[in-house]
């Protein structure tokens, strides 16, 4: 089961017991806190209000047209704040500017002091994946000397061939250190 697909899950659990309706309980499920629910759309452009500051590719090969098949992006808010974090698939170009099929939304994480969301610079038991996303702790001692530091808390890869976020264990994760002396 996915990140989202057990988050879905778990709402539904605590709102049919209670009687409210199955409609009720799938829109509030993907629509995280009133937010939009892009999965199955394609864009650019975002609804109203909306943009992604932050993204990266996800190949799934070395031929060209596989060096970006998909991608992962941010969702944000007017005011700069990250919302979430979506996944999206290569659909075709118009002009210069790609569009992309969303094909799954995670929350942005909620970040304590000296944390940090490393997208795509990650890798997992040694290996380099670029559909890694995870918290690190810059505020560990000796960080600025550091090539890599470990994931904290949280982490999603997504996979190449469902589009979808995956949980794994931040253990497994570490991601390269952008702000080391290097």
């Amino acid at each position: 089961m996915t990140f989202a697909g057990s988050m879905r899950a778990a709402i539904a659990l605590v709102w049919i017991p209670a009687g409210a309706l199955c409609l009720a309980v799938a829109f509030a499920a993907s629509a995280w806190a009133g937010e939009p629910d892009l999965v199955g759309k394609i864009v650019p452009p975002y609804p109203k209000g909306y943009t992604s500051n932050t993204g990266s590719c996800v190949g799934s090969g070395s031929d060209p047209e596989q060096l970006c098949a998909r991608s992962i992006v941010t969702l944000d808010a007017e005011d700069d704040r990250t919302l979430q974090l979506l996944a999206a698939q290569f659909v075709d170009r118009v002009g210069d500017e790609p569009r992309w099929r969303i094909t799954d939304s995670v929350p942005y994480p909620a970040l304590r002091r000296d944390e940090l969301v490393a997208i795509a610079t990650c890798q997992r038991d040694g290996v380099d994946d670029a559909g890694l996303v995870a918290i690190i702790d810059t505020g560990v001692e000796g960080a600025s000397g550091l090539d890599m530091l470990p994931a904290v808390r949280w982490a999603v890869r997504l996979d190449r061939k469902t589009g979808r976020f995956m949980r794994v264990a931040p253990g497994r994760v570490r991601c390269y250190n952008e702000g080391s002396s290097e």
